[in-house]
C-alpha cells in the first residue's frame, strides 16, 4: 500500500478496529459500514500482513503482581516488573531481558534520545528488542566502556545493536569507564569526542541500564576496569555495587569521592533527573545493589526476577 493511499489506509484501520477491538464478525462489519464480506476479509488480511495489526503471545502469569505491588509501596517507583523465576538463572535472565525489551518498545511518545549502559544484561536486552521499537532515536552510551575485552560483550556493539533495531544513530563513548587518576578523567572528559557524547547523554529522556554487583567476577573486573584488590577496597568502604560505574553504599550514597573522580560517564546526580530511568537486575548477588539503587533514587522503573525481588524486600533498612 502506498503511503499516500489515505482512503484505503483508513478503511483498513476501520475494519481492523471493528474486528479486533469491538469484536464484530465479518457479517456485522459488512452491515455497519456497507462493505461486502469479501472486502472485509481482504482488508483484514491487509491489516495483518502490512503491520496494522500485531499479535503478541504473552503468559498472563509470567509476572508476580504481589511482589510488584510491594516494591511500589516501599520505594519511589513508577513501575515495577517482577518476572517469575524460570528453571535456570540463564533462562530467568533471558525472560527478564525480554520484558525490558518489551517495555522499551511500549514507551510513548517514543524517545528521541535514549541513554544505555553496557554489559552482559544490556547485550541480551539489545538482542531482544523488536525491530522498530522506536522512531530513529539517538542512542547514547552513558558510561565509559571496557579497558580490555574478554567474555564481556563490546560496549560499542551493544549501543550499535540498540540503535540498529530502531534505525537510529549510535553514539559511543570512546573511553574507559574508570581510569587511573582524577586528572586523566578530567582531561578525557574535556576532549571533544567524549564531551560531545556526554552532552547528548544529558538530553536523554530514557535511560536503560543494568546494576553491577561488587564482586571479583563482575563485568568491570572481567573487562579490566577493576582489579580484585579494588573490589576488596571498595567493599571495605561500604560499597555494594555500581550504577553506571558509580560505586554506592547500602543507602545509595557515593562510596568515595576520590574514586568517583576517576569515573567517566553521566554523573550519578544527573541520572536521577532522567524522566524514565529503567534499571534491570537479575540474580541474588544483585539484591544489595538493587536495593541501594532504589533507596538512592537512581531508578523509577525496576525490571527484575522473583528471587531478586524477594531478597531486596527481605533485607532490613540500613541503619
Amino acid at each position: 500500500m502506498k503511503p499516500d493511499d489515505t482512503e484505503r489506509r483508513e478503511a483498513v484501520m476501520k475494519v481492523c478496529q471493528l474486528f479486533y477491538v469491538r469484536g464484530l464478525n465479518h457479517q456485522q462489519i459488512s452491515e455497519e459500514i456497507g462493505f461486502s464480506r469479501w472486502k472485509v476479509s481482504r482488508l483484514l488480511e491487509v491489516g495483518r500482513t502490512e503491520g496494522f495489526v500485531q499479535f503478541r503471545v504473552q503468559d498472563p502469569y509470567s509476572r508476580d503482581g504481589e511482589l510488584e505491588a510491594e516494591l511500589l509501596r516501599r520505594y519511589s517507583l513508577e513501575e515495577a516488573v517482577v518476572v517469575r523465576d524460570r528453571r535456570t538463572l540463564s533462562q530467568t535472565i533471558r525472560e527478564v531481558c525480554a520484558h525490558a525489551a518489551q517495555l522499551m518498545a511500549q514507551i510513548r511518545p517514543t524517545p528521541e534520545v535514549v541513554g544505555v549502559s553496557w554489559g552482559n544484561t544490556m547485550a541480551e536486552v539489545a538482542a531482544q528488542l523488536p525491530d522498530g521499537w522506536a522512531d530513529s532515536p539517538t542512542v547514547v552510551q552513558l558510561n565509559g566502556g571496557v579497558a580490555t575485552l574478554g567474555r564481556v560483550p563490546s560496549a560499542a556493539q551493544t549501543i550499535v545493536n540498540v540503535a540498529k533495531r530502531a534505525r537510529g544513530k549510535a553514539l559511543v563513548l570512546p573511553c574507559p569507564a574508570i581510569v587511573g587518576s582524577a586528572e586523566l578523567a578530567s582531561a578525557l572528559g574535556q576532549d571533544s569526542s567524549v564531551a560531545s557524547v556526554l552532552a547528548q547523554g544529558r538530553r536523554a529522556s530514557v535511560a536503560l541500564f543494568s546494576l553491577g554487583a561488587l564482586r571479583a567476577d563482575s563485568v568491570l573486573v572481567e573487562s579490566g576496569c577493576l582489579t580484585r584488590a579494588d573490589v576488596t577496597w571498595l567493599r571495605g568502604q561500604g560499597g555494594v555495587g555500581d550504577v553506571l560505574g558509580h560505586f554506592i553504599n547500602g543507602v545509595g550514597d557515593i562510596v568515595d569521592k576520590g574514586w568517583e573522580a576517576r569515573t567517566i560517564g553521566l554523573p550519578a546526580d544527573e541520572l536521577k533527573q532522567v524522566d524514565t530511568s529503567i534499571a534491570v537486575a537479575v540474580g541474588l548477588q544483585k539484591s544489595a545493589i538493587t536495593r541501594a539503587a532504589l533507596i538512592g533514587g537512581y531508578s523509577n522503573i525496576l525490571i527484575t526476577s522473583q528471587s531478586t525481588a524477594r531478597e531486596v524486600l527481605r533485607e532490613r533498612d540500613p541503619s
